[in-house]
């Protein structure tokens, strides 16, 4: 039983091929009775689109009697061009003498997209046609055939012809030719006529194409012919040079096109050291550097960015040095190419630098180090940040803000306890705070003890300025500091807890802010309340705070709001939450003289936010905003509103 399930299935595989044939076969046959019936046009095309797919050498007489029809001419040589049987060829071939106008330049594209060396002798006889659209045509049908006799039959007629359109099409055939023989490793027959064109042509863009087809075409000796060109005044060989100077040879070109670099006009410099930078080579780099030197700018700004792409870290005292005595573009396009760095182990030769003893080449290092994004230079900028030299302190901790990770922020939080001056103190606080900012982003754990102890314990200068960079940490220990720095004897230190508070990110302080903003006597500090609850109750995050919570602050800060401006801090958070208390709290505004307005538009705005879920009462709310006299311009907004819910009122 099973081997005879076996030879069932067997059969089954082998049968199917014949099965699919068989029904094509059929198909194929329902289809040329449409071609020779009296259907209409668009099922006599689809016939064709279908026959395109399936059909074989016994539907293409039906096919090739439409190809004169000016209709169907089209569908036809559509399906005729891409089937394999050489009839399809022979139906096409014939009908070049039959047809005429539009329909034999359909014939031709067709005849080209075949690429049927066996119709170069009937298409070149159209070469010479009174139509110049049939004879661009043909021409460009035998630049996709291969073989001798389409060639041939370009070259006679280029040297003839007369016409603008028709010769560019002659010239652009004998070009495909050749570029066909090129990558088909034909060179040597290809060179000819490469040659042929660039000796005759006039079209510079033909003559760049032709050139650089002569160096590709001439081995070995093309190296020599593309570096002879770089030097000459002739544009089109110059142009195929500088073309191909990118991408052709090995090291001994680089070395070849890196000596010619002195002799070279200054647009032709620019544009080698380009084609240099292109190239990869590092080996030229010795001659990269040595257009530093340069009497036009320009140039040495096309050096500096090939140096940036090839050099490593050799080069870094070479480019800081650069930098240090540049200006404007210049100064920045040395600072690029030490950022862009990117050979062998770059940063380690950048802090290997640093020893230079000129303060100058010092800060471009440590500028270069800082926007490289490498955190393997931040213990030698933390180093730096506690020297001597003020300026090198000030462009390390322009470095740390940067890069510094969890290891150096006991470090930074020295710096700023540390510090002699406002200045320095307030700089250090400032990277400090933009590296906490940038630990934190990147989700990684960070020991904020170091900065919880000083605002605790250290000197009043220093735990002004840290207590700022508190507001931006979330943190247990950093909460807490805050806390009781907001109880401390100091009434500066209160003050700048006070405000530290208010613009912290941190959600755990939120009931601290209502306690402000309730509370605190001073109308300035109680307004800071007022404005860091609505922040913290708005601001988007990965993990939003809870609607309830959002209202429950809100509906206490709306209470707290003693003038103006906080109301209308208050409807702006309103705004943000779509929620039925949010628009009732809102509405509940609309009588207050002061804030109509901006009440009138919170209340469009969450009318709309809620109106899938509760079109009643967003409707309701939009119906009191109308009966209220409001600007014309919410009127009409909560009248679209009104519109777009279609409410029942």
């Amino acid at each position: 039983m099973k081997r005879l399930l076996r030879v069932s299935l067997l059969w089954l595989v082998l049968a199917a091929p014949f099965a699919v044939s068989a029904q094509d076969a059929n198909e194929e046959t329902q289809l040329i009775s449409v071609l020779q019936s009296s259907h209409s046009l668009p099922e006599k095309d689809a016939a064709c689109a279908k026959l395109k797919k399936i059909g074989t050498a016994r539907c293409v007489p039906a096919l090739e009697a439409l190809l004169a029809d000016p209709d169907l001419s089209h569908s036809a040589r559509y399906a005729l061009e891409s089937m394999t049987v050489p009839e399809a060829g022979a139906a096409l071939r014939q009908a070049l003498a039959k047809t005429s106008g539009a329909n034999q330049v359909g014939i031709l594209d067709s005849l080209g997209v075949r690429a049927d060396p066996a119709a170069a002798p009937a298409v070149s006889l159209l070469l010479t046609n009174s139509d110049p659209s049939i004879a661009v045509a043909a021409a460009e049908a035998l630049g996709k055939m291969p073989g001798p006799a389409a060639l041939t039959a370009l070259e006679t007629a280029w040297s003839v012809s007369i016409s603008s359109p028709v010769h560019n099409a002659e010239s652009d055939a004998l070009l495909a030719c050749a570029d066909r023989m090129l990558t088909s490793g034909d060179g040597t027959r290809a060179l000819p006529v490469y040659q042929f064109l660039y000796d005759r042509e006039k079209d510079d863009g033909l003559r760049m194409a032709a050139y650089r087809g002569i160096i590709l075409a001439s081995d070995k000796r093309g190296i020599v012919l593309m570096l002879k060109a770089l030097e000459s005044p002739n544009g089109p060989a110059q142009g195929a040079a500088l073309e191909l100077a990118s991408k052709l040879g090995g090291p001994a070109t680089t070395e070849a096109l890196g000596k010619l670099l002195h002799k070279l006009s200054v647009p032709m410099k620019i544009a080698l050291l380009q084609s240099l930078a292109q190239r990869g080579d590092r080996s030229a780099v010795v001659f990269v550097v040595l257009m530093l030197e340069d009497l036009d700018r320009d140039v040495r700004l096309a050096a500096l960015a090939a140096l940036g792409d090839l050099g490593d870290g050799k080069l870094a005292l070479r480019l800081a040095r650069h930098a240090a005595g540049a200006t404007g573009t210049e100064k920045a396009a040395a600072r690029q190419a030490l950022i862009d760095l990117r050979q062998g182990p770059a940063t380690e030769a950048l802090l290997k630098a640093l020893s230079d003893p000129e303060p100058a080449v010092q800060l471009e290092l440590i500028h270069a180090l800082g926007h490289r994004g490498d955190s393997a230079a931040a213990p030698k900028l933390l180093t730096l940040a506690r020297g001597q030299n003020e300026s090198t302190r000030y462009a390390a901790l322009q470095g740390l803000a940067l890069l510094a990770g969890p290891l150096q922020i006991p470090g930074m939080v020295q710096l700023v306890v540390m510090a002699t001056n406002d200045d320095m103190r307030s700089a250090a606080a400032d990277a400090l705070n933009s590296a906490c900012q940038h630990i934190q982003s990147q989700k990684a754990r960070m020991d904020a003890a170091p900065l919880a102890e000083a605002v605790r314990r250290g000197r009043i200068e220093a735990r002004l300025a840290l207590l700022g960079v508190c507001s931006g940490v979330t943190d247990p220990r950093v909460r807490e500091a805050l806390r009781a720095a907001m109880t401390d004897p100091d009434e500066r230190v209160r003050g700048a807890a006070l405000r530290a508070l208010c613009e912290s990110q941190d959600e755990e302080l939120l009931p601290d802010m209502l306690r402000v903003a309730r509370e605190t006597r001073a109308s300035n500090l109680r307004m800071l309340g007022i404005r860091g609850c609505v922040r913290l109750v708005t601001r988007e995050t990965a993990a939003p705070m809870p609607v309830a919570q959002k209202m429950d602050a809100l509906k206490s800060v709306q209470k707290a709001a003693f003038n103006v401006e906080g109301k209308r801090l208050v409807l702006s958070g309103l705004s943000t939450v779509a929620d039925l208390q949010a628009l009732d709290l809102a509405v509940s505004m609309l009588d207050d003289a002061e804030v109509k307005v901006e009440a009138a538009e919170a209340t469009v705005q969450i009318a709309q936010a809620v109106a899938a879920q509760n079109l009643v009462e967003a409707a309701a709310a939009l119906h009191r905003v109308l009966d209220q006299p409001a600007n014309e311009a919410v009127r009409k907004s909560a009248q679209a509103a009104l519109k777009k819910i279609k409410p029942v009122r």
